[in-house]
């Protein structure tokens, strides 16, 4: 009898830590993005597609355009935005960011596709994302 009560009161406590599971809201996501934004802008980049070394994590200002240094331009064949919760990123294929731009957040194969921006990523430029920067114009009106 006592193994059955034991039984009973763990599915019960099972079933009680299931329902007890926060849901996470717009605000919680806007905490994310938040929390995300406020550091630096990160960027990993290898120069093989599919994540092989050599690899590296960048970091810029947002809304600056980043220059990639002169080992590693034109050499990139995938590339991820780290923070895309908090930031859009634009890679560009010259420096200044100008020339061609290409805007999808993670690419392990540069070369798929039409493959122009295999090997041939100078710059970026790491955007607050448009949500969460109306949403500070809004609170801060």
């Amino acid at each position: 009898m006592v193994a059955i009560k034991s039984l009973i009161s763990l599915l019960a406590f099972g079933a009680l830590s299931v329902t007890a599971t926060p849901v996470e809201t717009e605000q919680t996501v806007d905490a994310k993005i938040l929390v995300a934004r406020q550091g630096p802008a990160r960027v990993y980049a290898c120069q093989n597609s599919r994540w092989r070394e050599p690899c590296r994590t960048f970091e810029s200002s947002p809304g600056s355009c980043f220059n990639v240094p002169n080992d590693w331009n034109d050499r990139i064949s995938s590339i991820q935005n780290l923070n895309r919760d908090g930031f859009s990123c634009v890679w560009w294929e010259h420096g200044g960011c100008s020339g061609r731009s290409y805007s999808n957040q993670e690419d392990a194969e540069l070369g798929d596709g039409d493959g122009f921006f295999n090997d041939r990523i100078s710059s970026w430029r790491c955007n607050v994302r448009q949500r969460l920067a109306a949403a500070e114009a809004t609170a801060a009106a």
